[in-house]
């Protein structure tokens, strides 16, 4: 079992236990202290142990759409990085970077927990592109896409359309 799968697993290990995918709900049945931050900032949100004690910090200026994605996402770091978290140095996550395996394994985390699979699946059948589908399930498009991603790789067959009209290029004729 890779740890993608792992991390999978977790989350319906986690969803069975605490009743909801919803991560507010989770994190504070954790006992995770969730601190807006107090001063105007670009930061979405921030995990970090102190003195013992787990935090998730987050902007309060952002939607509810954004806040649940931030939410799920520092929820995926106290599961998995609760020892870079609770090192002096402050780390600053970037949602939805793929180029750490750190942020990927959260961000993963949060697709998992934030969308379920036989909807994904449903709305791939009924032929939504990948921005309906994002509309549908009330999340940004790139979580979407690794959800996608991770359903794909667990051998879901998706009949996915992609954006815009397939036969677009198909039906233009460069002749004059």
């Amino acid at each position: 079992m890779s740890f993608y799968d792992k991390i999978r697993n977790d989350v319906f290990d986690l969803i069975d236990l605490h009743e909801t995918r919803d991560p507010k709900k989770i994190l504070i049945e954790r006992n995770i202290i969730l601190m807006p931050f107090k001063r105007n900032t670009k930061l979405l949100g921030m995990y970090k142990i102190i003195m013992r004690n787990r935090f998730v910090f987050y902007n309060p200026n952002i939607d509810e759409k954004m806040l649940r994605m931030v939410l799920a996402h520092e929820l995926g770091h106290d599961l998995y990085h609760r020892e870079i978290a609770s090192k002096n140095e402050l780390i600053e996550y970037t949602l939805l970077d793929i180029n750490s395996e750190m942020e990927m394994e959260a961000n993963i985390f949060a697709a998992h927990l934030l969308l379920d699979e036989n909807e994904i699946d449903e709305l791939a059948k009924r032929e939504y592109n990948y921005e309906q589908m994002a509309r549908a399930c009330n999340v940004n498009l790139n979580l979407l896409i690794i959800k996608l991603n991770e359903m794909q790789r667990q051998g879901y067959k998706l009949n996915l359309q992609e954006y815009g009209d397939r036969n677009f290029f198909r039906d233009i004729d460069g002749r004059k």
